[in-house]
């Protein structure tokens, strides 16, 4: 889990106060006046609501009714909005007072304004809480996280962290220690592990976290470090709620994670700001490229049905982001028995270890060899980063056989959302015969990633596709 997301609802539950006391300037505008527009752009009405939001962003910040927001119940909710408002009223009205401009205001908006500002900051409030704990949370977009404890301690742990109602994470499965209680289920989660298999469990299930809390009085003697760096081979964050602080791994920080003080390590800790911006490029690279794949789809689909009757569009489940599914779209570039053949083929496979490639695959049809010269079976793929499946630079999404053939230190290419192109496809995608130097690049990207990185590898395969190198 990436604890550095606890800030981002505050961020939103500011966006979210700042357009409710935009509706309730304008409303209070039209109860006053009879009309909106004019007031609004009235230069008096005008620079007040610039102003007043610039003062609740000062308030907001400075007067915190945002720490325990998840917290809060219906009544502390309305308590808490009430005071920022009225905080908001009385400042304003003192700095009114002090610059003498209350007389060019009139006194019922502002009572308007701020009576309704309450009422539609309230309702937004609650509904932007159920809108994280109850969708974002179980979406497939939330951290998924396996705790790691003692039957003994499970209810506890449950308890504890249920009480602090996070948002941002779900507990997907429990690994108990001490007992084997697989299959069974403890306050409602069910136990997928224990001692022995939880990393061979871990290596296929859908993770991106891992709360191990383990009572100093644990009989079973396991091996922190050992654990810790295995987890983190996968690409796992590991959040140990032990003081131990003596070990030697990797990148590791102190935080707290539902009232737990914890340590966590990871291969790589990800700046959260910079994963925003990586998001913001992939929306609009995925609006521009769904808008090419409509109109090359115009030309392209009649070309595929004329040569091989089908479907246009070929679709397959790939395995992405630390173990989600998701279906991957492309322009159907073999024919419709393709899957079936591959099994034929297996033997003239080029690539040593968990991927497929052949020379000459007699399977691709005429103009699918085109559109793979030239990429642009790759097309239908930005409606998958429009979705938020991938990205635009990432890894190369594995087929589920593929993943279920993975070793523990292979899923740690997972530890990013999977791309329409990577730095190993700009390395020379045909020239690449072994798996394992795939991985290699694979690692290296996450290893450095950056936004420039990002750009120097969008513009290299601009490149490479322009001049068809590498591709097959």
């Amino acid at each position: 889990m990436d604890l550095m997301k606890k800030d981002t609802p505050n961020k939103y539950l500011l966006i979210v106060d700042l357009c409710c006391i935009v509706v309730s300037f304008l409303l209070a505008t039209w109860i006053r006046y009879g009309k909106i527009t004019k007031y609004w752009y009235n230069n008096v009405y005008g620079w007040s609501s610039i102003f007043i939001i610039l003062l609740y962003i000062a308030i907001f910040y400075l007067y915190d009714t945002y720490s325990k927001l998840f917290k809060r119940g219906f009544l502390e909710e309305l308590t808490a909005v009430i005071k920022i408002n009225c905080i908001l009223a009385v400042t304003s009205t003192a700095i009114m007072f002090i610059f003498q401009e209350g007389a060019m205001y009139s006194r019922l908006f502002f009572f308007c304004f701020f009576l309704l500002n309450i009422g539609i900051s309230y309702i937004a409030r609650q509904y932007y809480k159920v809108l994280l704990l109850a969708v974002y949370k179980k979406s497939t977009s939330s951290h998924k996280i396996m705790i790691v404890t003692t039957s003994d301690q499970a209810r506890e742990v449950l308890k504890r962290i249920r009480s602090e109602n996070e948002w941002e994470f779900q507990i997907t499965y429990l690994t108990i220690l001490d007992k084997y209680l697989v299959g069974e289920k403890i306050d409602g989660i069910e136990v997928k592990a224990d001692f022995i298999d939880m990393f061979e469990v871990a290596k296929h299930q859908v993770l991106d976290g891992v709360f191990i809390h383990i009572p100093p009085d644990c009989p079973l003697q396991l091996n922190l470090e050992e654990t810790i760096l295995e987890f983190e081979n996968m690409g796992v964050t590991v959040n140990l709620s032990i003081n131990t602080f003596g070990l030697k791994l990797h990148e590791k920080i102190i935080q707290q994670m539902s009232g737990y003080h914890v340590l966590t390590f990871s291969s790589r800790l990800f700046n959260e700001s910079q994963l925003h911006l990586k998001r913001l490029i992939d929306i609009t690279g995925g609006l521009v490229g769904c808008t090419l794949a409509v109109i090359l789809g115009l030309f392209i689909a009649p070309a595929i049905i004329i040569e091989s009757p089908g479907p246009i569009f070929f679709s397959q489940i790939r395995v992405g982001k630390n173990g989600r599914r998701f279906r991957i779209y492309k322009f159907r570039s073999m024919y419709t028995d393709a899957e079936e053949r591959k099994l034929e083929l297996m033997a003239q496979n080029e690539m040593s270890g968990l991927m497929f490639k052949m020379k000459d695959d007699p399977r691709i049809t005429k103009v699918g060899k085109f559109l793979r010269k030239t990429s642009l079976d790759e097309f239908p793929q930005f409606f998958n980063i429009l979705k938020g499946d991938m990205s635009l630079v990432g890894t190369r999404p594995p087929t589920e056989a593929e993943f279920l053939q993975y070793e523990g230190r292979h899923k740690r290419r997972l530890a990013l959302k999977s791309g329409l192109t990577g730095l190993w496809q700009v390395s020379g995608r045909s020239n690449i015969t072994d798996f394992e130097d795939v991985v290699k690049l694979d690692l290296d990207y996450i290893d450095n990633w950056s936004i420039m990185m990002d750009i120097k590898i969008l513009l290299k395969t601009i490149w490479v596709v322009l001049f068809g190198r590498g591709s097959r």
